[in-house]
């Protein structure tokens, strides 16, 4: 009975190499794992941009033409006015 404690602590001795392999690996896996979530969030943001700048360009165009319809406007009204 006195061996018993004295054989789970070589048995607890003998797995720590397994445990600090396998906690290793898992270090490992998040690193690639926060490496890769990086790379989306960082595609995500650049397509985001691209979308809000297609978005700004699509205002000032739609701008400029209402602009441009609304001053045709006025001046074919001044112009029927005379």
């Amino acid at each position: 009975m006195a061996q018993e404690p004295l054989k789970v602590k070589l048995m607890l001795k003998s797995g720590a190499p397994i445990v600090a392999l396998e906690l290793n690996r898992i270090h490992n896996e998040e690193q690639i794992l926060d490496l890769e979530s990086q790379k989306v969030q960082e595609r995500f943001a650049g397509h985001v941009a691209e979308q809000l700048g297609d978005t700004e360009v699509g205002q000032a165009r739609h701008q400029a033409v209402t602009s441009h319809l609304h001053k045709a406007l006025q001046g074919s009204d001044k112009q029927s006015m005379h």
